[in-house]
C-alpha cells in the first residue's frame, strides 16, 4: 500500500479514504458503492452532488447510503464544509455523513459537526514508525544418523582413544605400508564399516568388521615408530540424534496513515501492506 514517497495527492487521499471504509465496512455489511469525480447523487431537488465516497448498508429500514467527503487540504476544514454536507444529505436522502481531513477541524466545526450529526475523522501520513504485526514460527524435524567407531584392531595394537580415531577417519593420519612398499589409507577401511552398519540399520547396537587380513606396517601415526599389523577390524555401532530446531520471526511493518474518528474516540493504523489495525496510541 502507497509507493514510499510522502508526497501524497487529493486522487490518492480519496482512493486510501475508499480502501479503508471498504476493509473496516466489511464486518459490519457495508459496501463501497461509488467514488470518485464521477460519483454522484441525485437530490429530491433535481440537483445531481458529486461525493468522493458513497456508501451502502443493507437492514431493517432498507438501504442507508452515507456520503464521505475526503478534504485533502493545508489547512483546518471550516464549519461551511460541514453545512455543504448537511444539505446533500437532506436533499438526497442520504443517512449519514462523514467528512475526512489530513490537518483536522476548527474548534466550530468540531462543535457544528456533533450538532448536526456528522461524524469526522483525521487521516494524516505517519512519521516513520514501525510497528510488529506478528510472529511466524517454523518447526525444522530433523533426525542425524552417523556411524561411531569404538576401537580399531590392528593385530600388534588397538586404538581406541578418540582423537587417533578421529584423525585416521578424517584422512590426516595413519596408512598401512604393504611389504611392495604401497601405502594404503586406513579411512578406506572405515568406509567399509559404514556401509555395513548403514546395511544392518540396527542403532545403537555395537558390532565388528573385519575389514581386511593384511600385512604390513602403521605408518605416518607414532611418528619413527611403525608398529606390525597383520589385519583391519573396527568395532563401533550406528546412533541417531533428534536435530530438530524451532526458529522465529518477527514481522515487522510500516505504518502509512493514522485514522482518528472524533466523536466516536475510535483509531486505526494503516500499514504500507495494506493492513488495517486498531490504534490505541493516537487517541
Amino acid at each position: 500500500m502507497g509507493n514510499g514517497s510522502s508526497e501524497l495527492d487529493w486522487e490518492e487521499y480519496e482512493a486510501i479514504t475508499k480502501y479503508i471504509y471498504e476493509v473496516l465496512g466489511v464486518q459490519y455489511g457495508i459496501k463501497v458503492k461509488g467514488y470518485g469525480r464521477d460519483n454522484w447523487v441525485v437530490g429530491k431537488s433535481g440537483v445531481k452532488h458529486q461525493v468522493d465516497v458513497l456508501t451502502e448498508q443493507s437492514g431493517n429500514k432498507g438501504v442507508q447510503l452515507t456520503a464521505i467527503e475526503c478534504k485533502f487540504l493545508k489547512k483546518k476544514v471550516t464549519k461551511d464544509t460541514v453545512m455543504k454536507l448537511r444539505s446533500v444529505m437532506d436533499d438526497a436522502d442520504l443517512s449519514a455523513g462523514i467528512i475526512v481531513s489530513k490537518e483536522g477541524f476548527t474548534r466550530d466545526t468540531l462543535t457544528y459537526a456533533e450538532h448536526v450529526g456528522i461524524k469526522l475523522v483525521e487521516l494524516r501520513e505517519s512519521a516513520k514508525e514501525t510497528v510488529n504485526i506478528g510472529v511466524v514460527e517454523f518447526r525444522i524435524n530433523s533426525t542425524l544418523t552417523s556411524p561411531n567407531i569404538t576401537s580399531v584392531d590392528l593385530g600388534s595394537i588397538s586404538i581406541t582413544d578418540q582423537r587417533e580415531i578421529f584423525g585416521v577417519r578424517c584422512g590426516y593420519c595413519g596408512s598401512i605400508r604393504t611389504p611392495e612398499g604401497r601405502e594404503i589409507p586406513l579411512n578406506k577401511y572405515f568406509k567399509a564399516f559404514y556401509d555395513e552398519l548403514y546395511r544392518q540399520n540396527k542403532f545403537l547396537k555395537t558390532i565388528t568388521v573385519d575389514c581386511a587380513t593384511i600385512k604390513g606396517k602403521l605408518v605416518k601415526m607414532y611418528g619413527d615408530r611403525e608398529p606390525k599389523i597383520d589385519k583391519v577390524s573396527i568395532t563401533g555401532f550406528l546412533s541417531q540424534t533428534d536435530e530438530s530446531t524451532t526458529r522465529s520471526f518477527q514481522l515487522v511493518d510500516q505504518v502509512y496513515m493514522i485514522m482518528k474518528e472524533i466523536f466516536e474516540k475510535e483509531g486505526y493504523k494503516l500499514l504500507r501492506s495494506g493492513v488495517i489495525m486498531k490504534d490505541k496510541d493516537n487517541l
